[in-house]
């Protein structure tokens, strides 16, 4: 049953329920209408595409990434993204220790040895 038919008495519930849908993670497993209504709006609108981890460009969106991010929001699809933010933080990390040490150590980076 779409959207209209199933919320036809209640036009303020169907505005709340449309725009609820095309928050990331809020849907849970989506029914048929629920999944058409989704993909039609991210077809017209490519800021919403980039909200739902699409880039604005994309022509296929696939049904199951769709699900997925209806389903888990979208932490699931931004792993490899943040995988490569938290190396980066953490070879700068390494980086400013490794000149930390060698502020305190002076000996250790001429390489004389303490022992």
């Amino acid at each position: 049953m779409p959207l209209e038919e199933r919320y036809a008495n209640d036009p303020e519930l169907l505005e709340f329920y449309r725009k609820k849908l095309l928050v990331p993670g809020w849907a849970g497993e989506l029914n048929p209408d629920e999944f058409a209504y989704i993909k039609s709006q991210l077809k017209q609108s490519p800021s919403l595409k980039r909200r739902w981890g699409f880039r604005p460009s994309a022509k296929r969106l696939s049904e199951s990434r769709i699900r997925t991010v209806a389903r888990n929001g979208l932490s699931a699809n931004k792993k490899p993204v943040l995988a490569s933010v938290v190396k980066e933080q953490e070879s700068s990390k390494w980086d400013k220790s490794q000149k930390h040490l060698d502020l305190l150590l002076p000996d250790r980076k001429a390489g004389v040895s303490t022992r």
